[in-house]
């Protein structure tokens, strides 16, 4: 019996900066081809776009009439939702089109996990924060160093673009990161340990374990040297916290 191949049937998560970078990079360079064709996609959208607006004039002036500017308003900003929506989709089913052919070899489909926090990380914190707004409480997060839990939030939207989770995936551990203005549909990084997503990633290097903690980031960054002694013995715990890191570009419900 033939395996049954899975579909994306819910997009929770989507970097389109690097789906696009991806599938430039597998097109050998030619972007000006592949911008033509988003571009391309996007005027198609805009004139049934336009032509629907043409028909709804007679109903939208009435609309106005009675309500205000307010109404054309919002039918423009309506129609440019669904113009960038377009786009998006466009990049979208073009990624998917590339992964699972030309570019298959490079990314790595984890099935079925659940990521989770790695304790006092900033991916941890961050899922905390949007609660913390309610307290004026600090926290202590290196010698000398403490954070204002009420201003945290804020802080990390400004100051931290990727957040890495923990992820147990093929009897495998690893980082799995992503970029916070990645999510689609109102979906935030703190949802992804209540789902079972296929996540797509690119690997990108490795990460000690330690170094994810908010205090190792404003803590005593310098690594431990090892001896020759270290070598000699073959100490295996030199790199027995290093795991593999992924970048993610696209996490969603398969079935």
């Amino acid at each position: 019996m033939a395996k049954k191949v899975k579909k994306m049937i819910k997009i929770v998560y989507f970097d389109e900066g690097s789906a696009t970078d991806f599938i430039y990079i597998l097109e050998g360079g030619k972007s000006t081809d592949k911008k033509e064709h988003i571009v391309s996609k996007a005027t198609e959208i805009a004139v049934g776009a336009e032509a629907e607006a043409k028909k709804s004039a007679g109903i939208l002036s009435i609309i106005s009439a009675k309500v205000g500017a307010a109404a054309n308003a919002d039918f423009s900003r309506e129609g440019n939702t669904i113009i960038t929506k377009a786009i998006e989709n466009t990049i979208l089913t073009d990624y998917l089109d590339y992964a699972t052919k030309a570019g298959k070899s490079y990314i790595r489909i984890f099935s079925d996990c659940k990521p989770y926090p790695y304790p006092e990380s900033f991916a941890y914190f961050k899922m905390l924060t949007p609660y913390l707004k309610m307290t004026n409480g600090q926290i202590e997060v290196s010698d000398g160093l403490s954070l204002n839990l009420a201003l945290m939030d804020e802080a990390l939207d400004s100051g931290r673009g990727y957040y890495e989770l923990m992820a147990d995936c093929a009897e495998e551990t690893v980082v799995l990161r992503f970029n916070i203005k990645a999510f689609r549909n109102n979906y935030f990084i703190s949802d992804l340990v209540k789902m079972n997503l296929d996540y797509h990633a690119v690997e990108v290097g490795t990460v000690s374990i330690d170094s994810l903690t908010m205090q190792s980031e404003f803590g005593d960054k310098r690594e431990k040297e090892i001896s020759g002694f270290d070598l000699i013995d073959d100490d295996s715990s030199i790199s027995l916290d290093q795991i593999k890191v992924y970048d993610v570009i696209l996490a969603g419900v398969c079935r």
